[in-house]
């Protein structure tokens, strides 16, 4: 009889063993799912609210600012696109040279001639007589001359970084400041305050982050 009873006690034993494990793995099942639906709950909710920070930047931007920032993807991407293949001009230095010299792409030289950096001369035979303001001994002059006339921007940017590669920097310029200061020297402007200006325009609009493509 005790070796039955003993016989019965541990079956039951073994059960109760069988049930207790079952019942943890089963408690630990509802805790990694618990736990990956919270993980995933909370990445759901970071995402979102990231978006809505997004949203509401791009909201907030005044016509005005979309229209710049619109400006600067437009001359940034093809000035990338020809620095990666002929290293001549920082696209820093392009962009915020085409900033100051089309005024954000207004200028009526660079509405009719698709040239954004008042570079005078033709193009293929192609020029224009544009009105433009001129420092003689540092004073402002308003005079009238022949500019280039362009097909597209990436045209404009091609012959930019031709022009200023041979005339007014030497190669390989890598320091946007340099590129200004001697952009500046070598006559490419002649207003006093041009390297300034550029320094300012790529400081103030982090223009240098596409040096780094």
């Amino acid at each position: 009889m005790e070796t039955q009873f003993l016989a019965k006690k541990k079956r039951r034993s073994k059960k109760n063993n069988s049930q207790g494990v079952a019942t943890l793995v089963f408690l630990l099942a509802l805790f990694v799912i618990g736990g990956g639906l919270g993980v995933r709950y909370v990445m759901n909710n970071y995402l979102a609210n990231q978006q809505t920070q997004t949203n509401k930047s791009a909201n907030t931007e005044t016509p005005e600012q979309r229209q710049q920032r619109q400006f600067i993807d437009s001359v940034a991407k093809p000035a990338i696109n020809v620095y990666k293949d002929n290293h001549q001009v920082l696209p820093s230095i392009v962009v915020a040279q085409a900033i100051i010299e089309s005024n954000w792409g207004h200028s009526q030289l660079y509405q009719d001639a698709k040239n954004p950096f008042g570079i005078k001369g033709s193009y293929n035979g192609q020029t224009k007589s544009f009105p433009t303001t001129e420092y003689v001994n540092g004073k402002e002059e308003r005079i009238n001359a022949n500019f280039r006339v362009y097909p597209n921007l990436e045209a404009a940017i091609l012959d930019h970084d031709a022009v200023v590669a041979q005339q007014f920097l030497p190669a390989h310029v890598t320091n946007y400041r340099t590129a200004a200061r001697l952009l500046q020297q070598n006559g490419y402007a002649t207003d006093p305050s041009y390297a300034k200006k550029l320094v300012n325009v790529i400081n103030t609009y982090s223009l240098n982050r596409f040096d780094g493509y």
